[in-house]
């Protein structure tokens, strides 16, 4: 049920991890100062439904070191659709232009 930009935004990607490793990081850093961090998902389920953790935490060194850990990501990010999420999309298409989407 994702609806994918029809032009990928150039500014959003997808770290490239080791393999195995998923991707489970969950922050913010407002301002260089703030960090929003905890358990939640960022999603209506995390807001409506599940029982979740959220803290904001007032700190320019820990803004600091989640400022580092997101370039560190960024500098080896995927930008745009990556061909593995390409092909998920390709699959999902295929699926509801046959009749078989699945809820």
């Amino acid at each position: 049920g994702n609806n994918p930009f029809d032009s990928p935004l150039k500014g959003v990607g997808t770290p490239r991890l080791a393999s195995g490793d998923k991707l489970h990081h969950k922050f913010a850093v407002i301002d260089n100062k703030k960090v929003i961090t905890g358990s939640f998902n960022w999603s209506p389920a995390a807001a409506h439904t599940n029982d979740e953790t959220l803290l904001l935490i007032h700190s320019p060194q820990l803004a600091k070191h989640f400022t580092r850990e997101m370039n560190r990501m960024w500098r080896g990010a995927e930008l745009g659709i990556t061909a593995r999420m390409q092909r998920k999309l390709d699959r999902q298409r295929a699926r509801c232009g046959s009749g078989q989407e699945r809820g």
